[in-house]
C-alpha cells in the first residue's frame, strides 16, 4: 500500500517523517482533511501570528500531489492582545 507524507508549514517547516498508508486517492484526501482540521484546532492563537497554514501531501518519491492551505487574517486593525473585550 502506498505511503503518503503530510508536511506542514506554519511559520516553520514541520516534516512528516512517518507518513500514512492510504488505499486510494479519496483515502489520501480524507486523511489530509482530518489531519489538517486537528492541527489547525491545536494552533489556537498561534495561527493568527503566522497568518497561514499549509499542508503538502507528498508521495514516497517526495512529489507534491495535493496542497491544503488555510489563511488567518485579523482585519480589525487591533494589535494582538490589545482587545480587552
Amino acid at each position: 500500500m502506498p505511503r503518503y507524507f503530510f508536511h506542514v508549514v506554519n511559520g516553520a517547516f514541520m516534516p512528516d517523517t512517518v507518513g500514512h498508508e492510504c488505499i486510494s486517492g479519496d483515502d489520501v484526501k480524507r486523511e489530509a482533511a482530518e489531519a489538517a482540521g486537528a492541527m489547525i484546532r491545536e494552533q489556537g492563537l498561534h495561527l493568527w501570528k503566522t497568518g497561514s497554514w499549509i499542508m503538502f501531501v507528498c508521495d514516497e518519491s517526495n512529489r507534491t500531489l495535493r496542497k491544503l492551505q488555510f489563511e488567518a487574517r485579523d482585519l480589525t486593525g487591533v494589535l494582538s492582545g490589545g482587545d480587552t473585550h
